[in-house]
């Protein structure tokens, strides 16, 4: 024993080398791991990328939206965004880049709810209707001398985070008088990746009248026949006030982006106080109906000379076990009566 101690104080820097190389080894060795199975799991949450593909008029099964119009001296636009991750959840998205083709026809939409390209190109002489993608300013007319459909080749979206990519659709102001056309734009999304889905839609526009004084909100008229992702809601009014309403959240469930976008100011109602949200909102978060804790609300500041129409989407929660018709729909998503709307006193 005498000796190994002896023989260790001769070599101790030795071995203290050693065992900090070996040392260093394993500390190595497990940060690489570390890092491999890191790596994996980020891959993995990109596999069945199959709903990183959505927007907000499109649809794998097929939306169709009218989006009225309260102004009939212009023309007006529609703004279409295509998006890589499942829409409204930002929180996952696609982590590569996403390519795709999107096609533009514009025809008509008969009773029977079938999309008929237009054959007649008359109608659209000495009249604009177009789609431009925002990205590259590729703007389409369509008319008699460009034909009657377009299709924008090679878009696409980053994937280091959650993108959007913008299509302006623009209607003959025509469209918002007393003898419309009628005429419905279609949208198909065809991403190259075979694991995302097609998206297709139909955008058209109306004119829709304000009340004379006032606010309100309903939902966008349903077709029956119709199995519809979610619903539009509409606010429009005259006036400066609070206008409050609510929804059924174990039915539906609101846009978040609508409740966190820095243009809306929203408040909680108790009683006749007001109390401004200063933090990002959530539906879990907002005031519930004493008598029925699935019924929310939320008040926001309106100022008609500022904007005099709203548009929230609501989603369904789970539409394989919850009904969906026309009157359930109406019933979750109640109208806003005039009564909703305080108007400013100042």
């Amino acid at each position: 024993m005498k000796d190994f101690m002896k023989k260790f104080k001769k070599h101790w820097i030795k071995v203290w080398l050693i065992i900090a190389a070996v040392s260093l080894c394993v500390v190595t060795s497990y940060a690489i791991y570390t890092r491999v199975t890191v790596a994996k799991r980020v891959v993995s949450t990109d596999a069945g990328t199959e709903d990183l593909f959505s927007s907000d008029y499109m649809s794998q099964k097929g939306l169709t939206t009218t989006v009225s119009q309260t102004d009939n001296t212009q023309n007006p636009e529609v703004s279409v965004h295509v998006y890589n991750y499942a829409y409204p959840k930002e929180s996952v998205y696609k982590n590569t880049e996403t390519l795709y083709d999107v096609t533009a026809t514009i025809g008509t939409i008969g009773s029977d709810d079938t999309f008929s390209e237009l054959s007649d190109t008359s109608g659209l002489t000495g009249r604009t209707y177009s789609v431009t993608y925002s990205q590259n300013s590729d703007t389409f007319q369509f008319n008699s001398t460009n034909g009657t459909s377009h299709k924008f080749e090679g878009c696409s979206i980053s994937g280091d985070r959650a993108y959007a990519d913008l299509f302006t659709l623009v209607f003959d102001k025509s469209e918002l008088g007393e003898k419309p056309n009628e005429y419905c734009i279609k949208l198909e999304a065809e991403p190259y990746d075979s694991d995302l889905p097609k998206l297709t839609g139909y955008v058209k526009v109306r004119f829709s009248k304000s009340a004379s004084n006032g606010w309100r909100g309903e939902v966008e008229k349903l077709d029956t026949t119709k199995d519809y992702d979610g619903f539009n809601y509409y606010l429009e009014g005259n006036g400066t006030g609070m206008l409050t309403f609510r929804w059924n959240k174990s039915k539906v469930t609101i846009n978040e982006h609508f409740l966190n976008n820095k243009d809306n100011e929203f408040y909680s109602k108790t009683g006749n106080v007001y109390t401004k949200y200063t933090q990002p909102i959530k539906e879990s978060n907002l005031a519930e109906d004493p008598n029925d804790p699935d019924i929310v609300s939320v008040t926001i500041k309106v100022d008609s000379s500022v904007k005099n129409r709203y548009e929230v989407q609501f989603f369904k929660v789970d539409p394989s076990t919850i009904s969906y018709t026309k009157t359930d729909v109406e019933g979750y998503l109640p109208s806003t009566s005039s009564s909703d709307w305080v108007p400013d006193q100042t």
